[in-house]
């Protein structure tokens, strides 16, 4: 059975199991988790004899290697933890891992740490459930990551506008690590200068460029016809000296998703055939409904064609944008 993260803290508290596996893409909270097992089970000032961290950088794991730091004795913790990370799940030997996973000490606990597993490996994935804790931890949705900020700025005395909140997730593409530095940042600054909310002001001041977000308000820009908008938007991005090259680059991209949202109407669907986060899946449906099919794919071709004639010298990065969104827009 896959713990949630909801309920890993608890489990890690509560049991006492041999054996974790700890597997998704949000790195930050499966730091947590493994720094929880390691506070749990160590004794402060002997991490450096009773800890080991074995990282295998997404190559194949050492079994021998890893079964002889198993085997160590703990000297004055309560166990010995090794933490197995970096390392590609498919190229585990099933029979050789399960054996290992079988032989774990009492004395000793082991976090394997990965990406992602490959479910089809049932016996080595029945090894690790029966053994231990298997948990995937992926990326929050966006309702989860704008509750983490309130209250990480409402542990600090502080308020943040609801734009603001959605601008910080924009920013740093759901990254909870990157996230958290920015809300620790922001608290500190605000209340060294007195502030009592976090406004757009200070986010843009404070946080990197939101170019995705920009993006996002282009394209709705675009869908609802305000070529006025959508001209403010590229030029709040480009104040912020975001290359144009890079905005073009942008809208392209975001062109091919929307014609791909068109396509599977499915955000689950997306997110997968995509590698989206699932908030990201949802606007770009949502998005995707203020367009025809048709009309998608002729701004995708204009992309194309305007691209085409700045490498070739016929237009300039700007005008040509400025142009795009007046043609896009039907003005």
């Amino acid at each position: 059975m896959i713990v949630t993260l909801s309920n890993l803290a608890k489990r890690i508290k509560s049991f006492d199991d041999r054996c974790f596996l700890l597997y998704g893409k949000e790195d930050f909270y499966i730091e947590k988790a493994a720094a929880s097992i390691k506070t749990k089970y160590l004794t402060q000032g002997f991490e450096s004899m009773d800890y080991i961290k074995l990282d295998y950088g997404g190559k194949s794991v050492d079994l021998e290697k890893v079964a002889e730091n198993i085997e160590l004795p703990a000297w004055s913790s309560l166990k010995r933890v090794v933490e197995v990370c970096n390392f590609d799940y498919e190229k585990l030997d099933a029979d050789k891992t399960i054996k290992l996973i079988n032989s774990i000490p009492d004395s000793t606990v082991v976090v394997f740490r990965t990406i992602s597993i490959d479910k089809r490996k049932k016996k080595l994935f029945e090894a690790f459930d029966k053994n231990g804790i298997v948990s995937e931890i992926d990326y929050l949705d966006e309702e989860k990551l704008s509750r983490y900020i309130v209250s990480g700025f409402g542990k600090a005395g502080l308020t943040i506008d609801g734009d603001a909140t959605e601008s910080i997730i924009s920013r740093y593409d759901s990254s909870m690590r990157n996230i958290d530095s920015a809300v620790k940042r922001i608290s500190i600054y605000a209340s060294a200068s007195g502030i009592n909310n976090i406004d757009m002001n200070i986010v843009d001041e404070l946080c990197i460029p939101d170019i995705n977000g920009n993006i996002f308000k282009m394209m709705d820009a675009v869908g609802d016809g305000q070529v006025n908008d959508a001209l403010i938007y590229l030029d709040n991005l480009i104040k912020l000296k975001e290359p144009v090259t890079k905005i073009r680059f942008m809208i392209a991209k975001h062109f091919r998703e929307l014609i791909c949202a068109k396509d599977t109407g499915n955000s689950s669907v997306l997110a997968k055939r995509l590698g989206l986060r699932p908030f990201q899946a949802d606007k770009l449906i949502r998005q995707s409904k203020r367009f025809s099919m048709q009309k998608l794919l002729k701004l995708y071709e204009l992309c194309y064609l305007y691209d085409v004639d700045i490498k070739t010298g016929k237009a300039e990065e700007r005008t040509s944008l400025e142009m795009f969104f007046i043609l896009a827009t039907g003005r």
